[in-house]
């Protein structure tokens, strides 16, 4: 499939930048959880790994996410901006409980996990 470079142009209308990470939330579809690999985040939005997205623009999505050394996932609720097999799905939050708005911006200072290099004398 080919995308023209208008339409990656407004699969990309970011309002703030993106933090580049590493970790796995939850997305709840009724009674289903699948567990999403977040690659990006920012206090707007967010976008998971996903080679086969059943998610379609437009669609709603609720999300938990973990927050290392706290039992209680934080829950949010956005909105589909993007669903391509070569970018995964973008998200604009468009609700996230006012409790849980901090906790939800440290997530975005959780570095990336360390990519080790294997070397030639491993």
């Amino acid at each position: 499939m080919q995308v023209s470079a208008e339409q990656s142009k407004a699969d990309d209308r970011r309002i703030e930048p993106r933090t580049e990470t590493a970790f796995f939330a939850v997305e709840i579809r009724g009674n289903d959880l699948y567990y999403r690999l977040v690659r990006n985040i920012s206090r707007s939005g967010f976008s998971f790994d996903d080679r086969f997205p059943l998610e379609r623009p437009g669609d709603p999505i609720v999300m938990e996410f973990p927050l290392p050394g706290s039992p209680d996932p934080i829950r949010l609720a956005g909105v589909v901006v993007y669903a391509r097999p070569d970018r995964g799905v973008g998200v604009r939050i468009d609700d996230v409980q006012p409790t849980d708005r901090h906790r939800y911006d440290m997530l975005m200072s959780v570095p990336p996990p360390i990519r080790r290099v294997a070397s030639a004398h491993s």
